[in-house]
């Protein structure tokens, strides 16, 4: 499990000018990193993805930075490696897996065209090849449309997850619904308890409320807060016990 991050270098370049602080404590099964858009907590999880070589799921051609020289990990206990997970992650999978299925289908029309014996060796092992791959992702596809989407991101996820691993989660809430939140939940606790450590960006006041988590708010500077004292949790309070008042000021 991850045991602290500290900060080596500061600069005054892009990432290390985003946030500064000197430790962060991450010894908990289940961190989160809180703050409005653009408070540095991303930029923090792709630190971490970077320096634990976390898989990405985005399949994003990014020009990495090297975090490497401005942070620093420990581990109290080193784990497999992980997924780093952004919520746009599932529908960029889903579109490529239909690039891969139009991509088969080119590949297995020019084939047919190519080979004028239909029993050679070279053609059935160029088709079935092709044939395969195609129905491989049409089968993922298919399955994924059966359900709703928020029901599909579920199961995406939780067929990517293991034992005494780490994940480092960018917004996972987006596309759920509360009660699919909640299972969100439940999937994150099933694998805590199988000794695997979860990072989490989130706006989510659903999500925070995970027992004994620990929760870090970036504003003008790195704090951990407490579930009741977080401003989030306090501001969706707010607005839940009086939306009308909300409503008349902004659109009085």
């Amino acid at each position: 499990m991850l045991n602290d991050m500290t900060q080596i270098k500061k600069s005054s370049q892009y990432p290390f000018n985003v946030l500064e602080f000197d430790r962060i404590d991450l010894s908990a099964p289940v961190i989160f990193f809180t703050g409005d858009n653009g408070s540095g907590k991303s930029t923090l999880l792709k630190a971490i993805a970077y320096l634990t070589k976390s898989i990405n799921l985005g399949r994003t051609n990014e020009d990495e930075i090297n975090y490497g020289l401005g942070y620093k990990l420990s581990w109290s206990r080193i784990l497999k490696k992980g997924y780093y997970f952004q919520s746009e992650d599932f529908y960029t999978y889903l579109m490529w897996a239909k690039d891969e299925i139009r991509e088969n289908q080119e590949m297995l029309d020019n084939a047919e065209e190519r080979h004028t014996n239909k029993t050679s060796l070279g053609y059935l092992l160029e088709t079935g090849v092709h044939k395969y791959n195609r129905q491989s992702m049409s089968d993922i596809v298919d399955d994924f449309m059966k359900v709703s989407h928020g029901e599909g991101y579920i199961t995406f996820f939780a067929n990517r997850l293991r034992s005494q691993s780490l994940y480092l989660l960018d917004e996972p809430e987006t596309p759920l619904s509360f009660q699919n939140q909640l299972s969100l939940l439940t999937l994150i606790h099933d694998y805590v308890e199988e000794g695997s450590q979860f990072v989490i960006c989130t706006h989510s006041p659903i999500l925070l409320a995970y027992p004994n988590a620990k929760i870090y708010y970036f504003n003008d500077k790195i704090e951990e807060v407490d579930y009741d004292a977080h401003p989030l949790v306090s501001e969706y309070r707010l607005f839940l016990n009086e939306p009308g008042r909300y409503m008349h000021h902004l659109f009085k």
